[in-house]
């Protein structure tokens, strides 16, 4: 049976930062995995295969813009005899593009069974299949969920009230399987199927999560997070923490130098560092064969879980570039607010550590959170400043935005302050947009703040750090990306151009 995976187009604005172009992880998984179970499958990636293409598309009245591949020539690239269409949704923002894209396969083959996956879906799964174009979402880690489905759809018996993490509609009624069972042993998954994506245009495109000099590839040694931070939606995948063995960890870098000449790659674990043990196996043994490999964490690792030897020992094996979140420079934020245990001390001597060892790192903070006052951001701001006086080389100040999955999401559903536009999800990462979910803090003000949030830290880093400053203009203009300013910088110079 042949199943078709696809990447949709992007959301696109000349002053958005927040998504690149990688290969999607989740999806190469999903094709191995389908692929050793004896299913014929293809990826599509429609953002990589028409990156510089940008498409209109009329949402509720609103134009939009998107980038990739216009919905007609991925119709035009689906075999016929393909019998299920799987489509990642893995922002909220992206959703009404995933529904458009399904509408036209649907209205091109309707006979394609279309399943869409991801955070957004996994969250609203009868809001998702209220949708005529829809047929299931697969709620969460889809490996064997999926492969499940294909089993009934394959075998006509359509059985599926007994799949774990389905959603379906049976008589125009939605019926929703709950997430209960997680894949134990992540060992025994095979590879990301990297062969079934141009890895090349990637390079070209050169819009990773992180800095990147090499070839590289995102990489994923873990799955699960216990921790309750009520901005994330991570219990959607599940609140254990699950991880491969270090050796596994390895055998997929040695498989990508072996094969694809990969010598970078990008963690994308939500805690890379929760099992200090198995972190320092990995560097060892790196050190020990001699992997010419360089690393990073651009997901961002945890500092209430990281010390300064597992850092040194990072450094050692090749890692190059470390984010750290504190989200807040309040305490008051950090506990009533988002409910994270993050002891920002901690996070300083990381910092610290870090300029130290001359190990590049990043800090991500969040703006804009229901209940936050003036007080609170200007306590992030000063934490910033600190932190760029003490060494740290660059900083994200992100915009809140509520993700369905979450607790914020779900107290401002219910306290009925919600509203119903979808463009205000694409704020979080969009340098020209402000949208404050704060009582406390006007849109206009927040988008101030913002701006004064960055040029504080930048002044105070110029002050302090000048031949960083310098180094960093430095490499833009050479094309050398070390840092994600410059990777970001470097994106909007070459759009402005365009």
């Amino acid at each position: 049976m042949k199943v078709l995976l696809i990447n949709p187009p992007q959301l696109f604005s000349k002053t958005q930062v927040a998504a690149g172009v990688i290969p999607p992880l989740g999806l190469l998984y999903l094709s191995a995995y389908l692929k050793k179970e004896g299913y014929a499958v293809e990826v599509l990636d429609a953002l990589v295969e028409g990156a510089e293409t940008m498409n209109n598309l009329d949402v509720a009245g609103a134009d939009i813009i998107y980038r990739g591949l216009g919905f007609e020539e991925i119709v035009n690239r689906i075999n016929p005899e393909c019998r299920v269409v799987g489509i990642t949704n893995l922002f909220t923002f992206a959703f009404p593009i995933v529904l458009k894209l399904a509408e036209a396969i649907k209205l091109a083959f309707p006979e394609i069974v279309i399943v869409v996956g991801g955070a957004h879906v996994s969250a609203l799964p009868r809001e998702t299949l209220s949708h005529q174009a829809i047929d299931f979402v697969v709620i969460g880690e889809g490996e064997i969920t999926l492969k499940k489905l294909l089993e009934q759809i394959q075998s006509g018996k359509f059985n599926y009230q007994e799949i774990d993490g389905l959603a379906y509609k049976h008589e125009n009624k939605i019926f929703v399987n709950s997430k209960e069972q997680y894949i134990g042993d992540l060992d025994s998954l095979p590879f990301p199927d990297r062969d079934a994506v141009p890895l090349e245009k990637y390079y070209k495109i050169n819009e990773a999560h992180g800095p990147t000099e090499l070839k590289w590839t995102p990489i994923l040694s873990s799955r699960g997070c216990p921790y309750s931070c009520t901005f994330c939606t991570s219990a959607l995948w599940s609140r254990k923490f699950r991880a491969r063995s270090a050796e596994n960890v390895i055998a997929e870098i040695e498989d990508c130098l072996k094969r694809y000449n990969i010598k970078e790659f990008h963690f994308e674990d939500e805690n890379l560092t929760l099992d200090k043990k198995r972190i320092n196996r990995i560097c060892d043994i790196i050190i020990e064969r001699k992997l010419p490999v360089k690393w990073q964490t651009p997901n961002g690792i945890r500092a209430s879980v990281t010390d300064e030897s597992t850092l040194l020992k990072m450094k050692q094996a090749g890692c190059n570039h470390v984010t750290f979140a504190p989200e807040s420079g309040s305490d008051r934020v950090l506990k009533e607010i988002i409910n994270k245990a993050q002891d920002l001390e901690q996070v300083t001597r990381l910092v610290k550590h870090c300029h130290k060892i001359k190990l590049k790192c990043c800090a991500y903070f969040v703006l804009g959170l229901p209940g936050e006052t003036l007080k609170d951001v200007e306590l992030s701001i000063r934490y910033a400043m600190k932190l760029a006086r003490l060494g740290l080389n660059e900083v994200t100040f992100s915009l809140f935005i509520p993700l369905p999955g979450s607790f914020l999401y779900n107290k401002l559903k219910n306290e009925g302050k919600l509203v119903d536009n979808w463009q205000l999800m694409v704020s979080m990462g969009d340098l020209a947009m402000a949208k404050s979910w704060s009582e406390n803090i006007s849109d206009k003000k927040l988008g101030w703040l913002r701006k004064k949030a960055y040029l504080s830290f930048y002044l105070v880093r110029l002050i302090f750090h000048p031949l960083k400053i310098i180094e960093m203009i430095m490499n833009i203009l050479r094309g050398k990306k070390t840092l994600k300013t410059e990777r970001v910088i470097a994106t909007f110079l070459k759009r402005f151009k365009s």
